[in-house]
């Protein structure tokens, strides 16, 4: 080959070797630009990123930790709800003096809440309102008469009298018992003179006993000790609370209910007695609802005793 040819050849492969070098230096120059290009954005939206990842990271705790809540939540509440329906206040209403008429005793026999129909023995309607009551799923009691301290008083027909014997006080509290069906209980009408004595009320109660009722004083005394002798005889028990109606005005009955309130809720519950009038039935009509969203449960008179 000749000298000139062979200086062609170096040239062309020397061109082809510049080329070559000065397309790989394009190359590494483009790809440093790009790098720099993208650490460049990052560190001029540096708190994006970071956030993003942070966020991240706490939306996972944060579902974890609100699983976790979550679950106390439900027990908390069970806890609560439980809480609330064995301690609820507790409200019972007996209606005293039944016997005698049956338009207001229907009335109070259908109200849409438990009453007990507590009916004097031996009246017209005694038996009548019993059978009724007991359809309208409404406890039936004994309003057993007894003698007052007041003698000029009357207590009705099949009342206990001091001066009876032993066994006309027990055959008297027999017979009142059976005069009508369904009774579960007894609470006494009048009875001041009787309440007083440990004597009389330890034969009546062992009568009240035998039959497997339960007994409410009605409280007619301050000195009554009837409650504390059924309680001592084993007798399921307890007191009344407060009168509604001593008064028969509608203003007067509204501002016992509303001590039956207070008295439920500061002491957890309370027995109310009122009697067969209309305007008692109006008042427990308008009422009672205000007392049941006051938190109030309104319950069988049976439910409270002991």
């Amino acid at each position: 080959m000749k000298k000139s040819q062979r200086e062609i050849i170096n040239i062309i492969a020397l061109v082809i070797i510049l080329v070559i070098a000065f397309s790989i230096s394009n190359l590494f120059n483009k790809s440093i630009k790009e790098e720099s290009s993208l650490r460049n954005t990052q560190n001029a939206n540096p708190t994006t990123t970071t956030n993003e990842i942070e966020l991240e990271v706490k939306e996972s705790e944060e579902t974890t930790y609100d699983s976790e809540q979550y679950t106390d939540l439900i027990i908390n509440d069970l806890a609560s709800s439980e809480e609330e329906i064995n301690f609820s206040p507790k409200v019972a209403f007996i209606i005293d003096d039944l016997g005698y008429e049956t338009e207001v005793a229907k009335k109070m026999m259908e109200l849409e809440f438990p009453v007990a129909l507590s009916i004097l023995p031996f009246l017209q309607y005694s038996e009548f309102i019993a059978e009724e009551g007991r359809k309208n799923n409404q406890e039936i009691m004994l309003h057993l008469p007894m003698e007052p301290s007041n003698s000029s008083a009357n207590p009705g027909p099949g009342a206990i009298k001091s001066y009876m014997s032993e066994e006309e006080i027990r055959q008297a509290v027999r017979d009142c018992i059976l005069n009508f069906p369904y009774i579960i209980g007894v609470n006494n009408h009048m009875g001041s003179k009787i309440t007083e004595n440990r004597e009389i009320m330890e034969i009546v109660l062992e009568e009240i006993k035998g039959y497997n009722l339960f007994f409410i004083d009605s409280i007619t005394t301050k000195d009554s000790i009837a409650y504390e002798v059924a309680q001592e005889m084993g007798i399921k028990t307890a007191v009344r609370s407060v009168f509604l109606d001593n008064e028969n005005d509608m203003e007067y009955i509204k501002g016992q209910m509303l001590e039956v309130q207070e008295t439920a809720l500061r002491e957890g519950e309370a027995i109310a007695i009122a009697h067969s009038r209309i305007n008692t039935f109006y008042v427990l009509k308008r009422m009672i609802p205000e007392l049941i969203k006051a938190g109030i449960k309104i319950v069988p008179v049976s439910e409270l005793v002991k």
